[in-house]
């Protein structure tokens, strides 16, 4: 956890310029300001080596430069770290200088030279660094002879740690400490805690305890000693007939999670049989008539993936037979109504559909689901003027803006199979007006015959700051503009999301102040809680932004870089720029999950393989933190994939984010001769979702790079069977 959320008064009142820190009354001077942004966005993405040879010309360019060698160094070379960030705690203009004070204390091994800390001041004032805090409290606590004083300091940073075995080794620690020092007390108050983190330690669970530990040990990737616990639960003669089931459950989630297939099927048909005889014993039993519900379901589902089609519809068949009247059928018919529109059989999931939408309501997801396929059928039958009906009712009934932008487009289309042209024009207005920078406002526009006009690039978007924002006090402002520009973008990121929700609070909707915070997230290249707070924002607030400052939404960063590279592989430069605002949202140092990297997020196996054969020097997987490493392979990568795909830009894309397997798949049994059914027809929502917005921010880009009307890139929508 690299820092602790912080109280929103507590917050408010520093940031707004109602409370005090160690340096609240200092006078601001020009030279105690951040460099120009110019020169940090030059220099910002630069490495140790490159930083060392850099050449500054005033106090804050040097500020700036230690600042930044202090954290690319802060990892590997805490020595060199320690050295940076003792120079800036003993230069008393410095804005950040308690902060890199408390870095000192966290990188320096020898803190004799260092001024005395004083952790009261960072836990009012500086409460985004309560991570940091911790780390040096603990770091002095181990130096002192009081070891109780360590079992305080690790009890507080495992608070803080958001990685549960970092968590559970700092209390594991302090539970030695306590049985050293044979203090009954902290042993006892250190163990609870310790239990309530990793429950699987405890040594006599007993009833909620034991679930508790069974899933501790799942989610540790021990999963025979979680199975062993489910077992017993499932096994033993006076657990509840609920009590079995959820056992059964979590057995078949156990097999799940550790990909044991054979097992996992067998665990699921283990259930479908102890909820069937569970259900014979007793018709009436509401939770009985449910779990059989719920057991046939997910063994269909189960079977389905697994390519046995015809033993899941046998089953969904018993479930039908054995559940009519008593529990509603809507889930049923909708998962069979799933599995004929995959054998493109429309008119049976059209049936299906249908009688889902007449069952009393059971799962309301579901519902929201066939609310839309089932009009969605109908329009692939061509039965367009039912479709059209249907799609209307589905647009007052959907949660979700993007679902209601999709029955209107789609609508439109049906009534423009009809030859109602007029209707169909007056909803892709419609649209335009609802929709004007997502993917199905985009296609209203191409639709129409119409094109879009140019977007005009603002590059004095940048040179808003918190200054300009007068409720902020200036010397806070002068300390969130630092965390900004040295790169401190987790504190800087809580900052900016505080002063956004206090700007929501106190009403302050005003374009320019919403500008003021869209632009500090910009500069410190937090385009993730930029594209999210602006979500929230005022339709008419929405609109202006998108007119008068679409680089914040469409960022080209690293424009030189990419421009330079796509030239290089022949492609248009913003299909780069498109892919890389919904991987990385232009984060250098983004890092997925599955260890994607950098602003293209590539993995290192396919990062090996793309540069044989280039002058791109990639040599390991943190070589992709430098864009300049990163974007000449992404665009090689992509290139790759148009070719493969024949430039079919719609294939392409997806294949930058789902297996090339599943794409032939979809082609083999979910084409359509219409780019655009196509695209609806992707069955991985996020990969549906991803070619969507990709082709959003593409039409966007043009845009940006236009000087006149830009026509739909209609390269976009060749598709061809194979």
């Amino acid at each position: 956890m690299f820092y602790q959320v912080l109280g929103a008064a507590a917050f408010a009142a520093i940031i707004w310029g109602c409370a005090s820190t160690s340096r609240m009354d200092t006078k601001i001077s020009p030279s105690s300001q951040t460099p120009a942004y110019d020169f940090i966005v030059a220099n910002r993405d630069h490495g140790t080596n490159e930083l060392n040879l850099l050449v500054t010309n005033s106090d804050n360019q040097s500020w700036w430069k230690k600042y930044r060698q202090g954290l690319l160094t802060l990892e590997k070379d805490a020595s060199a770290s320690c050295g940076y960030f003792t120079e800036l705690s003993k230069e008393d203009s410095f804005p950040l200088k308690d902060l890199a004070l408390l870095r000192a204390h966290q990188t320096c091994v020898d803190d004799k030279t260092l001024a005395p800390l004083k952790p009261e001041l960072y836990r009012n004032n500086y409460k985004y660094a309560q991570d940091i805090l911790a780390t040096v409290v603990l770091k002095d606590a181990r130096k002192s002879e009081d070891k109780a004083d360590d079992i305080d300091a690790l009890r507080e940073i495992a608070k803080l740690e958001s990685i549960p075995k970092k968590k559970e080794q700092y209390l594991l620690e302090a539970v030695k400490l306590a049985e050293d020092l044979k203090d009954q007390t902290k042993l006892e108050d250190v163990k609870a805690q310790l239990y309530r983190t990793s429950p699987r330690l405890r040594p006599h669970p007993v009833d909620k305890e034991i679930l508790a530990a069974a899933m501790n040990f799942r989610e540790r990737r021990e999963f025979e000693e979680a199975l062993k616990i489910y077992r017993q639960i499932a096994k033993d003669p006076k657990a509840s007939n609920e009590e079995k089931y959820q056992a059964l459950k979590n057995i078949r989630m156990t097999y799940k999670i550790s990909q044991d297939k054979n097992s996992y099927i067998d665990a699921t048909s283990q259930m479908v049989n102890f909820s069937k005889a569970s259900f014979k014993k007793n018709k009436r039993d509401q939770n009985a008539v449910k779990h059989l519900h719920e057991s046939y379901i997910l063994l269909a589902r189960t079977l389905w993936t697994e390519d046995q089609l015809n033993l899941a519809q046998k089953n969904l068949a018993e479930a039908q037979r054995l559940l009519k009247g008593l529990h509603p059928l809507d889930e049923v018919y909708f998962v069979l109504g799933r599995m004929a529109e995959e054998k493109n059989d429309l008119d049976k999931a059209s049936y299906y559909y249908e009688a889902s939408l007449k069952e009393v309501l059971s799962s309301q997801s579901i519902r929201d689901r066939v609310l839309w396929l089932y009009p969605w059928v109908l329009y692939k039958m061509k039965n367009f003027d039912k479709a059209a009906q249907s799609m209307a009712e589905y647009y007052h009934k959907a949660k979700e803006n993007s679902d209601r932008t999709r029955s209107l487009f789609w609508q439109a289309r049906a009534l423009k199979s009809l030859n109602k042209n007029d209707e169909a024009k007056n909803l892709l207005e419609k649209l335009i007006k609802e929709d004007p920078i997502g993917y199905y406002g985009v296609l209203a526009v191409r639709e129409l015959g119409q094109t879009y006009p140019p977007l005009a690039s603002n590059e004095k978007d940048f040179s808003y700051s918190l200054f300009n924002l007068k409720e902020v006090g200036s010397v806070n402002a002068l300390q969130a503009e630092w965390l900004m520009a040295v790169g401190e973008n987790s504190f800087s990121e809580k900052v900016i999301d505080q002063i956004s929700d206090e700007l929501k609070r106190r009403g302050k909707g005003d374009e320019k102040s919403w500008l003021i915070v869209m632009t500090s997230y910009a500069r410190a290249n937090l385009y993730l809680p930029l594209f999210a707070s602006f979500s929230g924002l005022p339709q008419d607030v929405k609109d202006t932004m998108v007119q008068k400052h679409p680089e914040l939404l469409f960022p080209r960063n690293y424009k030189e870089q990419i421009v330079q590279s796509t030239t290089a592989e022949k492609i248009p430069a913003e299909i780069a720029f498109s892919i890389i605002r919904q991987e990385s949202a232009f984060n250098p140092r983004a890092r997925s999950p599955v260890d994607a990297f950098g602003l293209m997020q590539l993995l290192p196996s396919v990062a090996k393989e793309l540069s044989r054969n280039t002058s791109v020097p990639y040599r390991e997987a943190e070589d992709l933190y430098d864009p300049e490493i990163n974007v000449p392979l992404g665009a090689k990568e992509i290139r790759g994939l148009l070719r493969k795909y024949d430039d079919q830009y719609i294939l392409g894309v997806a294949a930058y984010n789902a297996s090339g397997s599943a794409i032939r798949g979809w082609l083999k049994t979910r084409y359509r001769p219409d780019a655009l059914e196509f695209i609806e027809e992707i069955p991985y929502d996020e990969t549906r979702a991803y070619v969507k917005l990709v082709m959003r921010n593409f039409v966007f880009y043009k845009r940006l790079q236009a000087s006149g009307p830009v026509s739909f890139p209609e390269e976009w929508l060749k598709l061809v069977s194979k």
